[in-house]
């Protein structure tokens, strides 16, 4: 996932996660409110129906000024008649071991508190009771007479399904709003995101169009003096560092050039001077080793320079000079070359013979001491096929993709000159004489395979 898709899915989170608790407090505060409202019903009717019933007691007493329990009993049936329940509450008292009740109030509140399955009565602050007809909000208060002896227990009970119901409703709505508000909120939020993200876009798309030969180029610094104008203009230094060390690197490249052709040029001179046959194989390999320093300037440079003479060449001649070239060098022994096919490519057969000796220095020097290198070739439809192949110890999965890269290299340590341009000029060679490498490796060896096109009868 790209960098705004990552900003606007965090922000929707983050807005989503905000918007839920909201939501949540929202409906968490409806029922606390609803619940604070029938608590406040409650004690004003447990006052009303306590004062209505206190003064019915007067009336109600004998002529000793006490209340006995049937004179609390009729007392209390009064105070019912004056203040009976309501729409929201029901309304019933505890006397003389009776439990009276006033008519109306909601109607499955009012049958269950008739019922023997009413809450016994709790004297205290208000409570919830969970009964069959819902929860319900319960008040107890207890009725004195002049001495403190108790008289009747009033009780009160208020259901919250009305509470709970609006609370739901709330809910609903909030959570509706909410996913309203995410879905118009995340189209806004890519809206701006993509908009202030361009400027890196562009960087992003400047930085694409750079390559190794052309260093020149600078990335678009946006106006905005923000992190990504500081992040273009690091990018333009850096590329002038690069560029400053590319320059010094082909000086380097071109000096070293320079040095070496002339001790080249003074060597040659004077074989041809002395003549005889040892003079001219000296010869034709200090040729090979100009040949080689060329190439090796062009692919350090990391051009494609190589230039190669594309001409008919007699597989076996190749095989037969490379088969002399190694029968002169230590490891001659474990290398074998198999009879080759008789067939003519296109190629440059000087650079030809060279790829298949650095293919065999190569599997000599990166494998143990004991390998084999067998030198082979074959023919596929129109194409040619010269294989080098070893039963080694194989190349480093993690490697194998970029072996063809300069300066990559199997060896362990960092002997060997210039290494890890073997198999990269390699394939600027072949590639030069229009043709391809392809590389196999495994556990039981790795085989290198040059394909040329067959020279036309």
């Amino acid at each position: 996932m790209n960098l705004a898709g990552r900003l606007i899915l965090r922000s929707l989170l983050v807005m989503a996660l905000v918007i839920g608790g909201i939501t949540a407090l929202t409906h968490e505060l409806v029922q606390v409110s609803g619940r604070n409202d029938v608590d406040e019903l409650l004690h004003q009717e447990a006052e009303f129906l306590s004062d209505a019933l206190g003064e019915q007691l007067p009336a109600a007493a004998g002529l000793d000024g006490v209340v006995s329990g049937p004179e609390a009993e009729q007392a209390a049936r009064q105070a019912l008649t004056v203040r009976p329940s309501g729409e929201r509450h029901v309304s019933s008292v505890h006397a003389n071991g009776v439990r009276l009740q006033s008519t109306g109030g909601p109607s499955r509140a009012a049958a269950l508190m008739r019922g023997d399955d009413a809450p016994r009565p709790e004297p205290g602050a208000v409570r919830t009771e969970h009964t069959d007809a819902g929860p319900l909000r319960v008040l107890d208060t207890v009725v004195t007479d002049g001495t403190g002896r108790q008289i009747a227990v009033i009780s009160l009970a208020s259901p919250l399904d009305a509470v709970h119901d609006k609370a739901t409703t709330v809910l609903l709505v909030t959570s509706a709003a909410g996913i309203l508000g995410l879905a118009v909120g995340g189209t806004t939020l890519w809206l701006v995101v993509r908009r202030t993200l361009a400027p890196v876009r562009t960087v992003s798309a400047a930085a694409k169009e750079i390559s190794p030969t052309d260093l020149a180029t600078r990335v678009p610094v946006p106006d905005t003096a923000d992190e990504v104008a500081e992040l273009a203009t690091e990018i333009n230094q850096m590329l002038t560092r690069i560029e400053q060390a590319d320059d010094t690197r082909r000086r380097y490249l071109a000096a070293i050039s320079h040095e070496v052709r002339t001790p080249l040029a003074v060597a040659k001179g004077h074989l041809e001077l002395l003549g005889g046959p040892e003079a001219e194989v000296v010869h034709a390999e200090l040729d090979r080793l100009r040949q080689v320093l060329e190439d090796l300037m062009a692919v350090a440079r990391g051009g494609d320079e190589i230039d190669a003479h594309r001409g008919p060449v007699f597989l076996p001649d190749v095989v037969a000079a490379v088969r002399a070239r190694v029968s002169s060098l230590p490891h001659a022994r474990s290398v074998v070359f198999e009879e080759p096919a008789p067939q003519v490519v296109l190629g440059d057969q000087g650079r030809l013979e060279q790829c298949l000796m650095n293919l065999v220095e190569n599997a000599v020097d990166h494998n143990p001491s004991d390998v084999t290198v067998t030198v082979a070739t074959r023919v596929e439809a129109a194409t040619a096929v010269l294989t080098v192949s070893d039963d080694g110890n194989g190349i480093d999965p993690d490697l194998l993709p970029h072996v063809f890269e300069p300066f990559v290299t199997t060896r362990s340590d960092e002997s060997g000159g210039l290494a890890g341009l073997g198999l990269a000029i390699v394939q600027a060679r072949v590639g030069a004489q229009g043709g391809r490498v392809e590389i196999d490796s495994g556990s039981e060896g790795s085989s290198v395979h040059i394909r040329l096109p067959l020279a036309a009868a």
